[in-house]
C-alpha cells in the first residue's frame, strides 16, 4: 500500500489551480509532465468527470472518477493496470495568507502489477517528493 502526503505553496490564486485541477479538455495533457495526449474523458457532469489517463512511456493507465466541490477534488481508481480499484488521490486547496494557494495532496493506493508495485514503491520511498516535483511541475507549466 501506498500512503503519501505532500504540500506544495504556490503565488498563483487558488481560482487558477483549481482550474487547472478540474481542467478535462486537450490542455490537461499539457499541464501534467507525465499525462500522455491519449487521455480521453468517458463521462462528464457538474462536479465530476471520469477520465481514462495514461502514460504511455511506461504503459500505464487508470480510469479514474473525478469528483470536485471547492476546496477538495478526489479522484478514486475505477480500473487500472497498476493500482488496485478503489484507490485515491485527494487534493486540498486553500488561499494561502499573504497570496497564492496551498495544495495539500493525500495518495492512498494499494499497487498492481510490476510496473505499479515500482512506481508506488517510488512513491512510498520518496514520502511524497516525487510527487511533489510533478505537481510543481504542472503549476509552472500554467505560467506559459
Amino acid at each position: 500500500m501506498a500512503r503519501v502526503s505532500y504540500t506544495v505553496e504556490t503565488d498563483l490564486e487558488p481560482n487558477v489551480v483549481w482550474n487547472a485541477l478540474t481542467e478535462f479538455g486537450p490542455r490537461r495533457a499539457e499541464l501534467w509532465p507525465d499525462l500522455s495526449p491519449s487521455f480521453k474523458v468517458l463521462d462528464r457532469g457538474e462536479g465530476w468527470a471520469k477520465v481514462r489517463e495514461c502514460t504511455d512511456s511506461l504503459g500505464i493507465w487508470a480510469i479514474e472518477l473525478y469528483e470536485w466541490r471547492e476546496p477538495v477534488i478526489t479522484a478514486t481508481v475505477q480500473d487500472s493496470n497498476a493500482a488496485q480499484a478503489g484507490g485515491t488521490w485527494r487534493m486540498e486547496l486553500r488561499p494561502r495568507s499573504g497570496g497564492g494557494s496551498v495544495l495539500n495532496i493525500a495518495m492512498d493506493r494499494r499497487a498492481k502489477g510490476f510496473v505499479g508495485h515500482i512506481i508506488h514503491g517510488l512513491f512510498q520511498l520518496t514520502n511524497g517528493r516525487f510527487l511533489a516535483v510533478r505537481t510543481r511541475r504542472m503549476l509552472s507549466n500554467l505560467r506559459r
